[in-house]
This record gives C-alpha cells, sequence and structure tokens, in this order.
C-alpha cells in the first residue's frame, strides 16, 4: 500500500510539474491583463504584482510550498491551510473559489455516474444472458452510438429537446445552476435543474458500462466453472450474483474510475451550455481570461482526484479478486 501512495503522489508531483512549465511558457498574463495597448510601466507594474518578475524557479518552488498546510514559525509548526494563490482578475483566494464550486461539480459527476453505473450494469448483465440476440446488437449499437457522441453536441441537444421543446411535459429548465434566489425565500437548492446536466454527462460513460460489463460477463461465462455451476441447475439469477458479478466487475471499476475522475475537468462543456456553477465553468472562465492560478488550482484539484480515486479502487480491486491481493503482498 505505501509504494502505491508514493507512485500515486509521483505521478501526482509529475502531473503539477508538466502543466505548471506549460503555463510559465505561454505569453505574458501580465500583458494580456494590462491590454495590448497599455504602456509598458504599467505591464512592468502588474507583472511585479502577481510575482511574475520572479526566476521560474523561485515561483515553482512557492507553488507547491501552497500544498503544504503548515508553515514553521518561531512558535513551531502552525496550521496555515492550503494557499494556491490569489486569483489574477479577482484577488479572491483560489482555494475559497475551487471550495465554492467544486461542490456542484461533485454532485454532478456522482449523480451521472451512479446513473451510468446502476443503469449499466443492469443492461449489461442482462445482454450477457442473450449474446448475439437482436436484442444486444441493438443496445450495443446505440451504446457505440452514444460513445462516439461528443459532450458539447449532446448538451445542446438534450438542453433545447427537454428544456425548450418538450418543456411543457418535462417541466426542466434548459440552464440554471445548483441555487437559485427566490425573491421572497432568498437562495433555495434547485434540484429540478440537475437532471438534464447529469443525464447528458451520464450518456457516455453509461455506452462504456454497458459494453464492459457485457463483454466481460460473458467472457465469465464461458469460464468452466461457470458452466459446471450452470450445468447443476443453479439459476441465472443466483449464476450471475455468486459467480459472475465479482469476477466481471474488474474492467468495469477501471472504467469507471477514470471516468468519474475525468468527469471533474470534463464537465467544461456540460456546465457551460446548461450554466451549472461548477469547477468546469470556473476553469472555462479563468482559461478565457488568463486567470493562470485558478487554472492551476482547477488541474491541481483534478490530478489529486485521479490519483485518490486508482488507490481507492486498487483496494477494490483486492476485494473483488483475492488474487490480486496475494500477488501484491509478495
Amino acid at each position: 500500500m505505501g509504494r502505491k501512495v508514493l507512485h500515486g503522489l509521483g505521478v501526482l508531483w509529475g502531473t503539477l510539474t508538466l502543466v505548471f512549465m506549460l503555463f510559465a511558457v505561454a505569453p505574458d498574463p501580465a500583458r494580456q491583463l494590462a491590454g495590448q495597448n497599455e504602456s509598458e510601466e504599467i505591464v512592468e507594474a502588474i507583472r511585479t504584482k502577481l510575482g511574475l518578475d520572479q526566476p521560474v524557479h523561485l515561483r515553482y518552488a512557492a507553488f507547491f510550498s501552497g500544498f503544504l498546510p503548515v508553515s514553521m514559525g518561531d512558535s513551531g509548526l502552525t496550521w496555515t491551510g492550503l494557499n494556491l494563490g490569489n486569483s489574477y482578475i479577482s484577488d479572491r483566494p483560489v482555494v475559497d473559489a475551487i471550495a465554492e464550486a467544486l461542490p456542484a461539480t461533485f454532485l454532478l459527476a456522482l449523480t451521472a455516474m451512479s446513473l451510468a453505473m446502476a443503469l449499466g450494469l443492469c443492461v449489461g448483465f442482462g445482454l450477457a444472458m442473450v449474446p448475439g440476440s437482436a436484442l444486444d446488437r441493438w443496445v450495443l449499437g446505440l451504446a457505440a452510438l452514444g460513445m462516439s457522441a461528443p459532450s458539447f453536441v449532446m448538451a445542446i441537444l438534450v438542453s433545447w429537446l427537454f428544456g425548450s421543446v418538450w418543456h411543457a411535459w418535462t417541466g426542466l429548465p434548459m440552464t440554471g445552476g445548483l441555487w437559485e434566489v427566490h425573491p421572497f425565500a432568498g437562495p433555495q437548492l434547485a434540484w429540478n435543474h440537475l437532471v438534464l446536466p447529469a443525464v447528458t454527462l451520464g450518456i457516455r460513460p453509461l455506452a462504456v458500462v454497458i459494453q464492459l460489463t457485457r463483454n466481460s460477463a460473458v467472457d465469465v461465462l464461458n469460464m468452466s466453472y461457470v458452466r459446471t455451476a450452470r450445468s447443476k441447475g443453479i439459476s441465472s439469477l443466483r449464476l450471475l450474483t455468486h459467480h459472475v458479478l465479482r469476477n466481471a466487475l474488474n474492467p468495469v471499476l477501471t472504467a469507471a474510475s477514470g471516468w468519474f475522475a475525468s468527469m471533474l475537468a470534463g464537465a467544461v462543456f456540460v456546465e457551460y451550455v446548461f450554466g451549472w456553477q461548477g469547477m468546469g465553468l470556473l476553469m472555462f472562465r479563468a482559461l478565457e481570461q488568463s486567470d493562470l492560478p485558478v487554472v492551476l488550482g482547477c488541474v491541481s484539484v483534478v490530478a489529486a482526484t485521479f490519483v485518490a480515486v486508482n488507490m481507492v479502487v486498487d483496494l477494490a480491486y483486492g476485494w473483488l479478486d483475492p488474487r490480486i491481493r496475494l500477488s501484491s503482498a509478495r
């Protein structure tokens, strides 16, 4: 386990270093913030205020020191919390901006992934019981279509169809965030705003889960021990729950973990189309305004989520397949 933690921290460090260096060689943000017609004195003042006049290695050290929640002072260690710098545009701490936007994106990604897993596992295992049938071919064809559909195209279509054309039947709005301000009651949770973006974001992982579950379950059903259990008269339901389910879930878990982590960053277009006030929309606006501290903070959260999710999945592998626990213990 310790080796996996060190490996995950190494991946996280490499990712953040690469992103930092890409932004370090990007066009001068001070010039973009000041405007192309502004004098060089004003640009230099902005550069000094933002710390962009410092050498790259000092900026690199300052960036990573912000991930240490403690500092050494005269009285010993002091808890300072994360410090990812301040926004170039609003001068607001990046940590506060991410803390405000992350819950909405996490809720959106969790809802979309839960829908995809629940429906995908049921459909995938059902198709595994009738491989090669007309239903199997039709559903797999629709799944392939769902995998190939770009998120921004599906977001526009779903928003237009269910939020405008069929609004009288669905009652769902085209856009809106998790909170809406009532003129008399004040801020209120708007759960109906979650439906369309969650369904849109869950289309592609649903297609992947269906295909992986179906193919993995078919492979397990063709194994000798499953055929032996079936010859003994075990019902199909018991065969799935006791002999197929755990052995067929490993590739599904791998895909689901990657999709869930990528949703935190890949929900940019979905959040933009539906006006969902999450981290994807925050990152989009930061890129549009060359607000590099906010972009770096969002990328840091996404990278840390990838590492954490992969570690959790590794632990889940050991529970699903005891052979993995034995091989890792050697």
